[in-house]
């Protein structure tokens, strides 16, 4: 296939929003009182060039990203006629779980949508609306302007058409008549969490891991930089904080490995990582305890141990990053983000791009992030969530990368 004709439909596709990385602001001047941030024009949502990540490139082969970019373009469903379209409503703000299972439920949801050929009905200001824009696919219009304002009016119109064009999706108004469709199938949140929980509605794991990818890279295409506003007119967060906080204008070459060390509430914590553990192979405990050696066993014959170690933590262990600073050779390495610096979005996006991620696979939240990496083309040498220890002692992985995807080790959470 010849990338410049795709190119040119995709272009297509995604003209005329502008991409949350490409925003600038700038300062205008006014008769009289304090001068204002608002936002400059941006650009289309870049194809021409290989996915970035601030100022990180993702591995991915550019020409394959965009012919699965291609495939899943044509958005057949929303072109059809309401009276021949069944729509799978997604409405209200009740969610099941925290940020982790959130972003699970929304992969689910398109998954779910895609597999029975329904089209995802996305009411405005509905979960998935807010989770989305609060990281990526901001609104671009300065917090400022009301929600009745021309200005905020345009924005919200044009982030909708670039919403619905990029995941194939109908964004609905919450007095949108639903009669007209041919069926309305409404689910909760728990059940898009769990729907994939077992392979009966489960495509084959190729398939999934493609378009979930997909989904994943066209998240990444448009992640938020600290301009715009999400669906509950709040501005939005800077994406690249952290990295950018701890390494500056060297984000984009800086080598460093990340530690996501999160304990799930103990016991609990302890029961579904012993589960996983019992379906994957890996070790019961390593990824909640990251003791020292655990960690220099992966970072060791990598070279890493020279390189900053990224902390991320819950704190509610913690033990544990006292033990990793007291080792002689982990503690002179690692970095504590900074509190003004770390939030979700952006510790989020420090493990994504990190040369090593190491988590726990009992997280969704590790969970995301090891799929995001699956996605953009971390390699599995680059990738750690599945341990265990061999007959001679050594630490060695139970499963590939992919296992995070598989409904038969991660159940619901694949």
């Amino acid at each position: 296939m010849l990338i410049f004709p795709l190119l040119f439909r995709l272009r297509q596709i995604f003209a005329g929003y502008n991409d949350p990385r490409t925003v600038s602001v700038k300062k205008v001047g006014a008769s009289s009182g304090p001068k204002k941030d608002v936002m400059a024009s941006g650009s289309a949502m870049d194809l021409e060039s290989p996915l970035v990540v601030c100022d990180r490139k993702a591995p991915i082969p550019h020409k394959l990203d965009m012919e699965i970019t291609e495939k899943y373009s044509s958005c057949s469903l929303s072109k059809a006629p309401p009276e021949e379209t069944k729509i799978l409503l997604w409405e209200g703000i009740k969610t099941f779980g925290r940020t982790g299972n959130n972003l699970v439920e929304f992969l689910h949801g398109l998954q779910y949508a895609r597999d029975n050929e329904l089209l995802a009905g996305i009411v405005t200001g509905s979960w998935a609306t807010h989770l989305i824009t609060n990281m990526w696919m901001a609104v671009q219009d300065d917090p400022s302007n009301s929600r009745h304002s021309p200005e905020r009016i345009n924005a919200i119109a044009e982030w909708t058409a670039f919403f619905e064009r990029a995941f194939c999706v109908r964004i609905l108004a919450e007095d949108d008549d639903l009669e007209k469709y041919k069926d309305v199938i409404r689910m909760t949140t728990e059940e898009f969490f769990k729907i994939y929980r077992t392979d009966e509605h489960f495509p084959t794991l190729d398939e999934y891991i493609e378009y979930q990818g997909h989904i994943l890279r066209t998240l990444y295409r448009s992640y938020n930089r600290g301009v715009g506003v999400n669906m509950r007119n709040q501005p939005v967060g800077d994406m690249c904080s952290v990295v950018e906080a701890i390494f500056g204008s060297n984000k984009d070459s800086a080598v460093y490995s990340v530690v996501h060390s999160r304990s799930l509430e103990g016991e609990p914590g302890m029961r579904l990582l012993g589960r996983i553990a019992h379906d994957s192979g890996c070790d019961p405990t390593a990824a909640l305890d990251m003791e020292p050696d655990y960690v220099k066993a992966i970072l060791e014959p990598l070279g890493m141990l020279k390189h900053p170690i990224l902390f991320i933590t819950d704190n509610q262990r913690p033990e544990i990053l006292e033990k990793l600073l007291e080792d002689p050779d982990i503690g002179p390495n690692i970095h504590l983000i900074p509190s003004d610096a770390s939030w979700i979005g952006g510790d989020i996006t420090a493990a994504l791009m990190a040369d090593v991620f190491i988590g726990n696979p009992a997280s969704t939240f590790s969970g995301f992030i090891a799929k995001s990496r699956l996605a953009l083309g971390y390699d599995a040498g680059s990738t750690y969530l599945f341990r265990k220890k061999n007959k001679v002692g050594t630490w060695v992985d139970a499963c590939d990368p992919r296992c995070i995807f598989d409904s038969q080790i991660m159940n619901a959470m694949a």
